[in-house]
């Protein structure tokens, strides 16, 4: 279940469009030489015996329907550059070859000839390169899977001088990144059949490991190696000339044997099937690069000795052309996910424009990828290694006046509308409290932005986890309906629509007060508004005089509710002579109100005022 391995190198298509030999590209890619003759060989294939049938309910396929009319509405991408975050590295042109279902990325890049530079993408974009093995100059990884962990190789790459012409050495070693921390896959070997693990391809859910080796002494690794599957430590020789390229969490594998021909395969529950001897296949040239849980294979075939390689999915071991067409196509499907979405690439022989085509197959129709990439990037071609199952494609491709750059295609599903909860009725003042809830299908991060309806908004709020209520507040500060919605994005920038708006009503309570003289002071103090007045605090003081006692008098009321009236008394006031008498009220709300009027103070009697 290649979940994410680089299967198919398309850093070789420099050398594939420069010598038109797209066979020799994976060939070197692999670092094997493909040979193919009409002579079938028999070979002896082991599996472990433990491996398990879990029977699958595979989807109908119908042939005539894999390359229909686009009548359908076009699939929407982002594409991100991600050499970009490469750069500062020192890292300008590279490929990323794996993505887990988490949007982590890997890839490498080429430094010269035989040797790698690992590189792994987290998935806020931010980009490391991945250390080699102690001792190794050269790394390449070929999968991670969703619990971060890398599967590759590293290696020692020497070079010997032989008159006009460089002999390459590659020492390699099977190797696993987990936090970026490297190590010898070899060490996690702790029986089974004698090999030295040279590459580690593919794993599944269960821990199982594939890839090749050869037994003890082959420095460098032989040019036909052993494929190998580990297990719990222990290691099962699948056989000499064996390429185990994927496996799904049935244990099931397909890869290619390779001796006088190249024939696409497929181990099941222990049994060996040739894929390249179906009867509509009659040439001797095919390979499966992925598998998933469906046993659906994809990859490509030489389905006769007219016509050259095309990309081809296996259903129940029977090949069916992806790309339907009267004209010599030459072509990769490169990965499958578990929505069986097909990515690959191909080119029309007999057209007068050669030119590489990228290819979605999805729900039995071509979608050409070439056609969504946005203009303004300058993309020319891109070559797809691997798509995950949220649908996120990276590969290889090529920017105008930049050169060969890493990409993402990621596509545009829009989170759904958010959830908006809350209070309808409020006062000015006051802090209310929302909650704002979404679900991005694609279970990325999300942002949040709310309208309060008051010219104000919060700005993109997050990242906040797919499906995480979050909290916001506001305060409003004049009185009136506010019409307060909230709409997401994820990670990618894709919006969702506005939601449905809250009505919050502010309204603003409204003091006024009334005096009255006589044994003392009588305040009247009424809530004229609209909304209740809440901890009123309030005074009554004397200003001029001969005031003895009673100059200010102090107290507080717990609410006014709207419309209410409330009386406050000032203390015993002994005094005499013409003074002034203000009374003032402030409540939470902010609301305040100030009654002044003169009056003339007799002993324990207060008159005239007004």
């Amino acid at each position: 279940m290649k979940k994410n391995k680089k299967k198919i190198y398309a850093t070789f298509i420099v050398l594939l469009t420069a010598l038109s030999v797209l066979s020799s590209m994976i060939g070197i890619a692999q670092n094997q030489a493909m040979e193919t003759t009409n002579t079938l060989s028999t070979m002896h294939c082991q599996y472990p015996s433990q491996l398990t049938k879990h029977q699958q309910t595979r989807p109908s396929f119908n042939p005539s329907s894999s390359m229909k009319d686009a009548t359908q509405q076009k699939p929407q991408y982002i594409t991100i550059d991600l050499a970009e975050a490469t750069d500062p590295l020192g890292v300008a042109q590279c490929e990323a070859v794996g993505i887990n279902n988490n949007g982590e990325i890997v890839g490498y890049e080429l430094l010269n000839f035989s040797m790698y530079r690992s590189i792994y993408w987290a998935r806020n974009g931010s980009a490391s390169i991945l250390p080699n093995k102690p001792g190794d100059n050269s790394s390449r990884p070929f999968m991670i899977d969703d619990s971060g962990r890398i599967l590759g190789w590293s290696a020692l790459v020497t070079y010997e001088q032989h008159g006009g012409w460089t002999e390459v050495h590659e020492n390699q070693t099977a190797v696993t990144w987990t936090d970026q921390v490297v190590a010898n896959l070899n060490d996690e070997v702790t029986g089974g059949d004698t090999l030295d693990l040279y590459y580690a391809m593919d794993n599944n859910d269960a821990g199982q490991i594939v890839g090749s080796g050869a037994p003890p002494g082959h420095i460098p690794p032989p040019w036909y190696p052993n494929g190998f599957i580990l297990e719990q430590g222990t290691v099962t020789d699948i056989g000499y000339a064996t390429y185990p390229e994927a496996i799904n969490n049935q244990g099931h594998i397909a890869g290619h044997i390779e001796w006088a021909f190249t024939h696409a395969c497929v181990w099941e529950d222990g049994v060996f099937y040739n894929l390249n001897n179906h009867s509509s296949i009659h040439a001797n040239f095919s390979q499966a690069l992925d598998i998933n849980d469906n046993d659906n294979i994809v990859g490509f075939a030489q389905m006769n000795y007219s016509t050259v390689e095309e990309p081809i999915i296996w259903i129940d071991h029977e090949p069916i052309r992806i790309i339907e067409s009267h004209s010599r196509i030459q072509g990769y499907a490169t990965a499958i996910n578990e929505q069986d979405e097909v990515v690959g690439f191909y080119i029309d022989l007999d057209s007068p424009n050669l030119v590489w085509l990228s290819f979605l197959w999805k729900d039995g129709e071509v979608i050409i990828l070439n056609d969504l990439l946005p203009p303004e990037q300058g993309w020319e071609d891109i070559y797809p290694a691997d798509i995950n199952d949220k649908g996120q494609i990276v590969g290889l491709g090529y920017r105008t006046d930049i050169g060969w750059r890493a990409f993402l295609m990621t596509p545009v599903t829009e989170p759904a509308v958010p959830t908006l909860a809350g209070p309808t009725i409020g006062t000015v003042e006051q802090s209310y409290e929302y909650s704002v809830v979404s679900i991005d299908p694609s279970e990325d991060d999300l942002y949040y932005e709310i309208n309060w309806g008051d010219d104000t908004n919060s700005g993109w709020l997050g990242p906040y986890a797919s499906g995480q209520q979050i909290l916001v507040q506001h305060t409003w500060n004049e009185k009136g309906t506010y019409s307060i919605k909230a709409k997401t994005k994820d990670m990618y920038g894709a919006e969702s629509n506005w939601s449905d708006p809250i009505e919050m009503t502010i309204s603003t309570p409204v003091l006024s007060i009334e005096l009255k003289g006589g044994f003392g002071i009588t305040a009247t103090i009424t809530n004229i508004g609209d909304a209740p007045a809440t901890d009123i605090a309030w005074s009554i003081s004397l200003d001029g005089g001969f005031i003895l006692l009673g100059k200010e008098t102090t107290g507080s009321i717990a609410t006014l509710a709207a419309g209410d009236t409330v009386q406050i008394k000032s203390k015993l006031i002994i005094g005499i002579g013409k003074t002034t008498i203000t009374t003032h009220a402030v409540c939470d709300e902010g609301v305040e109100a100030t009654k002044s009027g003169d009056g003339s103070i007799l002993l324990f009697f207060t008159l005239g005022v007004k």
